[in-house]
């Protein structure tokens, strides 16, 4: 804006102008004057108007560039930031990656460390079990040759024996020949000596006939008047081979000739006829009692033979039903005195091989009496005798004569068949079971399934397996033991046991699927897909097999310390009251079953059927109950329990463990074994040589050294128990 125009102030007038101006009359000096700050003020006024405006222009110019150095200077800050935003995440990035690779070598070193620690713990694991292995077979084969020893030692006194009875059966039977020889020549003398007085009185008897003919003969010539001597009647012939006696196994003397009769005899001839004709007739009874033979007739209806002697009067006894073989258990056996047991007792259970930690008791079945007792209701590791509190549940809750089905049905596609698993792992791929008497078969489930089909191929398996919830292995079981040659991890759907094979004792880590395609094969497509999976809902059922009675199932359980089977049973019973079939819904139901039964479940802790969990607790005196309650009756349906026990030199897990020389007779003991790592248990029934039926337990969870020498030990305690009178 320009500057204000200059003011000029006028100068001064004179007095004349003055006075001129006055003269001339024109502006006044204070008009000019006021004209003058008028222009003066309205310059002034532009001159701030054009100030105010160019400070509003200089001020908006200010503003803007202002403005414009904010922006540069917030672009500017923008882009510093961008750029450390950009030099953070990069340098945040880079410790992440050196935090990764540092991880990385972090992990790949704890992997290198574990596995050195697991192949060093393996290597001392294969160590120790080779350790244990070897000892293990060192005391086996001591105790196999100690057994060889006793067993040929047995032998040769049952050798001794048996040539004794021999030689004195022989010279028996030396002697009765001998009798029945002399027997034989007395009758044939007698016989011979019979006929030959027969002979002779045959001979008698012509002479007379001769005499009385001739008599006769002259009678008839000589004159008697006009009488003559009627003739005598002529003795009426008799058939050819006909019998003059009756058949009442013996016969009459042959009687001489009617005619001979009226002929004059001597009286001592007569005698001598009588007493021949007697002698005669015991001959001939004697020879008919040797030469007769019986011939034993069946049901059909049968005869004797044609030939032989008929004895109408002979009547044979009536066959009955036999008697029992077993009777049942009398209660006047002599019960064995508390104090005199624990004498016997003691020192065997102090045995070094049994540790500490043990637990023990032994009652009496018929009374119930607690004959002996050493901490019988702390909580032990049961093992395997676990599966006596799993057989009375199964036996208590279901039909001993229930059967667990395995059914086919129709897949959701063509040709796709579907395994519905029914919790039988004793199904067989094999005809017969080769491991399970009574199973059911593949090949049998394969038959109705290739009819229901009509020969429509199959072009997939599909194994159902959720009739059973939860893991497959239980809590307290071993990485190793599922599977194992003991155990495999447990599913609805398994053939032959989940071995491996048919009759071996390794067992699968796949059973559904195992069994899924032992079904393709019997069904002639080995390659078609076998997967696991559900069954439609409502789909049509193409077969279905059933298996052995459950009570028979219970037997196989207990006699071969079968695990699998034992847990599939105790999901039944869980699936019987309501609870998940799993391993806690069968421990539960196991143990509300044992309460409905009436024993005292205090201190019982299951987590599995079978008793191979390291956490399971059970106290010595409810083995005991269980046992009880299947001997004396009290537990309905149990008695499967006891037949399932195996038999101490007999069968099952027992098989082999007798104890040489002992004092037990043969299957007075019938117990159920347990077997851990540091666990050897014992429990069953003993009848005592006086023939009393104790139930027992034994239970020791804190075994030292091998496993043969805790076993043997235990074994001595139950010989002992048989053989223990202990009064």
């Amino acid at each position: 804006m320009a500057p204000p125009a200059e003011v000029v102030e006028p100068a001064a007038p004179g007095p004349a102008a003055d006075d001129a101006g006055e003269a001339e009359a024109g502006p006044s000096e204070a008009d000019r004057a006021a004209a003058q700050a008028a222009a003066d003020l309205a310059a002034v006024k532009q001159w701030a108007a054009e100030r105010a405006a160019a400070e509003r222009a200089a001020a908006e110019a200010a503003a803007e560039a202002a403005a414009a150095q904010a922006a540069a200077e917030d672009a500017e800050l923008e882009r510093a930031r961008a750029e450390q935003a950009a030099a953070d995440l990069a340098a945040v990035r880079e410790w992440a990656a050196q935090r990764a690779a540092a991880e990385q070598a972090a992990e790949e070193q704890a992997a290198a460390d574990r596995a050195a620690a697991e192949e060093q713990a393996a290597t001392d694991r294969a160590a120790a079990e080779a350790a244990r292995a070897e000892a293990d077979r060192a005391a086996a084969e001591q105790a196999e040759a100690e057994q060889r020893a006793a067993e040929q030692v047995a032998a040769d006194r049952a050798a001794a024996e048996r040539a004794a009875q021999q030689e004195e059966q022989e010279q028996q039977e030396a002697a009765e020949r001998a009798q029945r020889q002399l027997e034989q020549q007395e009758a044939a003398a007698t016989a011979q000596r019979a006929a030959a007085q027969q002979a002779a009185e045959r001979a008698d008897v012509q002479r007379a006939q001769e005499e009385w003919a001739a008599g006769r003969h002259s009678a008839v010539r000589a004159p008697v008047g006009d009488e003559q001597r009627p003739e005598r009647p002529r003795p009426t012939p008799r058939a050819r081979g006909a019998s003059a006696a009756p058949a009442t196994g013996r016969r009459r003397a042959a009687e001489p000739p009617p005619d001979a009769g009226t002929a004059p005899r001597p009286a001592g001839r007569r005698r001598r006829t009588a007493l021949v004709a007697a002698l005669l007739a015991l001959v001939l009874v004697v020879a008919a009692g040797v030469l007769v033979t019986l011939r034993l007739t069946d049901r059909s209806g049968s005869t004797v033979a044609a030939d032989a002697e008929q004895v109408p009067d002979a009547v044979l006894p009536e066959l009955s039903d036999p008697g029992p073989v077993l009777t049942a258990l009398g209660t006047d056996a002599p019960l064995p005195d508390p104090t005199a047991l624990a004498g016997v007792l003691s020192p065997l259970l102090a045995a070094p091989a049994l540790g500490g930690g043990l637990s023990a008791q032994v009652v009496d079945v018929a009374t119930g009496q607690v004959l002996f007792d050493r901490d019988a209701a702390d909580p032990s590791t049961p093992a395997s005798t676990a599966k006596l509190l799993t057989g009375l549940a199964v036996l208590t809750t279901l039909d001993p004569t229930d059967t667990l089905s395995t059914s086919v049905v129709a897949g959701s596609s063509p040709g796709q068949v579907v395994l519905v698993g029914g919790g039988d792992p004793t199904l067989s791929t094999t005809d017969p079971s080769t491991d399970y008497p009574g199973a059911a078969t593949v090949a049998d489930l394969a038959a109705q399934v290739t009819q229901a089909l009509g020969g429509q191929p199959v072009t997939g398996v599909v194994v159902d397996n959720s009739l059973f919830t939860g893991p497959l292995t239980a809590s307290g079981w071993g990485a190793d033991d599922a599977p194992s040659s003991y155990a495999a991890p447990v599913t609805a759907t398994a053939v032959d046991g989940a071995r491996v094979a048919p009759g071996e004792s390794q067992r699968s880590g796949s059973p559904g699927t195992d069994a899924g395609r032992a079904l393709a094969a019997a069904l002639g497509a080995p390659d078609v897909p076998v997967d696991l999976g559900q069954a439609p809902a409502g789909a049509r059922t193409l077969g279905t097999v059933e298996s052995a009675p459950v009570d028979r199932l219970v037997e196989e359980a207990l006699n071969a310390s079968d695990n699998l089977l034992a847990e599939s049973l105790g999901r039944q019973v869980a699936l019987a009251r309501g609870l998940p079939a799993s391993f806690d819904g069968a421990a539960d139901a196991i143990t509300a079953a044992l309460t409905d039964a009436g024993l005292d479940t205090t201190g019982l802790d299951l987590h599995d059927a079978s008793g191979l969990s390291q956490d399971d607790r059970v106290p010595a005196h409810l083995l005991v109950d269980v046992v009880r309650a299947a001997a004396d009756g009290s537990a309905d349906h149990a008695d499967g329990l006891l037949s399932g026990l195996p038999v101490a030199g007999y069968d099952g897990t027992l098989a082999e463990r007798v104890v040489a020389g002992g004092q037990a007779g043969p299957g007075s003991v019938r117990a159920k074994t347990g077997t851990l790592l540091g666990t050897n248990d014992l429990a069953g029934t003993v009848l005592t040589a006086d023939g009393r039926l104790l139930a027992f337990a034994v239970m020791a969870d804190g075994t030292v050294g091998s496993l043969t020498a805790g076993e043997g030990s235990l074994d001595v305690v139950a010989d002992a128990l048989a053989g223990c009178g202990c009064r």
